[in-house]
């Protein structure tokens, strides 16, 4: 049995980075800021941005993408995987 309380969510505004206890798991803030916190985003916008972002980096050169791969995603390139998935659904549909 938890001694906390799970918050009313209905009252937090809806953003990606909200947990479900209510606090923000984006920034090193305890709670949720509301709708005046300045990265409120919903996750149709951080789909537009993360998709947007994922172009970009397969547009660098190779050698940038393997410098980035391994400083930030442990070595893997995901934006090169959401690639070759699209790649092989398309495929799929020829089929």
């Amino acid at each position: 049995m938890s001694i906390y309380k799970a918050p009313d969510l209905s009252k937090f505004p809806d953003c990606y980075g909200l947990s479900i206890m209510g606090k923000c798991s984006r920034l090193t803030l305890f709670y949720c800021q509301g709708k005046e916190c300045a990265f409120k985003q919903s996750k149709e916008e951080y789909s537009v941005l993360k998709q947007s972002a994922q172009k970009r980096l397969a547009s660098l050169s190779i050698s940038k993408q393997i410098r980035i791969a391994k400083k930030y995603y442990g070595g893997s390139m995901p934006w090169k995987e959401d690639e070759t998935m699209a790649e092989k659904m398309a495929e799929s549909k020829n089929y």
